[in-house]
């Protein structure tokens, strides 16, 4: 009977232990999901307001931005600097601009560097 007694309480706590084990790994994957959307809404507020900042910026004033604009952009503007800066660096964001550029043309449109941008952000 004590053999018994000895596996049936094993058995309990290694029952007790799985159920903490996965709601702390339920918790974690919920500050996770937590984060990320924060870190999103976050990006979306900065990109608003880089936006902004881009237009302004839009030396030829056609609406979208160059290689050079945004370097220039980034090189005077300390709002420029520092929403880049938080999410990638100035060269990163060159190797990117190709693949924000949906139709080739060498310039972002609002709209293209939002989309790649957040695209990128949430993967």
């Amino acid at each position: 009977f004590l053999p018994f007694l000895g596996i049936a309480a094993i058995s309990v706590m290694n029952l007790i232990t799985a159920i903490i084990v996965e709601t702390s790994i339920a918790a974690a994957q919920k500050d996770e999901d937590a984060a990320k959307h924060f870190e999103l809404s976050v990006m979306n507020k900065m990109l608003a307001e880089v936006e902004e900042i881009l237009k302004q910026t839009d030396a030829d004033g056609d609406g979208d931005i160059t290689k050079h604009e945004l370097m220039q952009a980034y090189q005077t503007l300390p709002q420029v600097k520092k929403f880049l800066d938080h999410f990638c660096d100035i060269e990163e964001m060159f190797e990117l601009f190709p693949v924000f550029d949906d139709d080739g043309n060498g310039r972002l449109t609002m709209e293209e560097f939002r989309r790649g941008f957040v695209g990128y952000k949430a993967n």
